[in-house]
């Protein structure tokens, strides 16, 4: 599946697998879902991206970022504890109290992921 109007046209085959539908819940170009356990307790979040959406690419270098980068990764982790410990009953309220951090860390992720690329493909010197 590549684009976003056949995954819309399969969202009810997508919720009876348990999942919650959102739609794009404030990512224009992007839907996504949640599973949770009989108790509420979140246990998975899927974002859904067509191919080749530059939502794809932001999410995947800062997903890769914190792979590379263990302390942004203990950083990112210590953030997600203090904006849930603030809102831990509003999801929207935890997500506007750790976009500014967020911003911050996925714009480092891309330029990072942009140094690996050159790096990559420029030929290197005689």
């Amino acid at each position: 599946m590549s684009d976003l109007a056949e995954l819309d046209a399969r969202r009810s085959e997508v919720e009876a697998l348990g999942y919650e539908w959102h739609g794009d819940y404030g990512i224009e170009g992007r839907r996504f879902c949640t599973c949770s356990d009989a108790a509420g307790g979140r246990l998975a979040n899927v974002h859904f991206f067509a191919a080749n959406s530059p939502g794809v690419a932001r999410h995947l270098a800062f997903r890769d970022y914190l792979r590379a980068h263990p302390e942004a990764a203990r950083a990112y982790e210590r953030e997600k504890r203090r904006a849930r410990a603030l809102h831990p009953d509003n999801s929207h309220d935890y997500t506007d109290e750790k976009a500014a951090f967020v911003k911050a860390m996925e714009s480092e992720a891309l330029a990072w992921r942009e140094r690996n690329r050159r790096e990559r493909t420029e030929p290197l010197a005689e």
